[in-house]
């Protein structure tokens, strides 16, 4: 009798950790929110259509100029979807053009709107554009209104993160 309750009490004990660790990792699943740190340096309002929608979405950009014999302005940029989507993909992708696709998390899925950089249509600076759809964002980075001469193309795109990364580059 005395050998069972140890056996009890061993496998009580036993049952007790495995339900104790079983719900941690349950609590560890469920997050859903991500907070990126630091911050994004240029952040995009967000004008809903439709659905519910995040208020705003991030941008880091980080430029480097070079100048030697010509002018050369490189910027990396990466679009901080994790807080309102899952892992990205590059979707489309042409020389001037690249555009990444994920899904929304479960808050954002009814979203129908966009959120655009403002640029002055005369400017020599990127497009960056985020387009809520179909239980998807997409982000695009868009060098076709630059003028040819000026020599910019989008030299690397890629997911990095699980969020969209792309080199960009201006060449003057």
């Amino acid at each position: 009798m005395k050998k069972l309750f140890i056996v009890l009490t061993i496998l009580g004990i036993i049952l007790l950790s495995l339900v104790a660790t079983s719900n941690t990792y349950i609590q560890a699943q469920s997050l859903t929110e991500v907070h990126s740190n630091p911050a994004p340096n240029k952040m995009l309002n967000v004008v809903s259509q439709a659905g519910n929608c995040p208020k705003n979405v991030g941008i880091w950009i980080i430029s480097f100029s070079y100048r030697q014999e010509i002018y050369n302005v490189q910027s990396i940029v990466i679009a901080d979807t994790l807080p309102i989507a899952g892992p990205a993909k590059v979707a489309t992708k042409r020389f001037r053009f690249v555009e990444y696709q994920a899904p929304l998390r479960s808050p954002y899925t009814s979203c129908v709107g966009q959120a655009n950089s403002s640029t002055d249509p005369n400017s020599l600076d990127a497009s960056y554009k985020f387009r809520f759809q179909n239980r998807n964002v997409y982000f695009s980075i868009d060098l076709t209104k630059i003028p040819e001469g000026f020599g910019a193309g989008i030299q690397e795109e890629k997911i990095l993160g699980l969020r969209p990364y792309a080199v960009v580059q201006f060449v003057d």
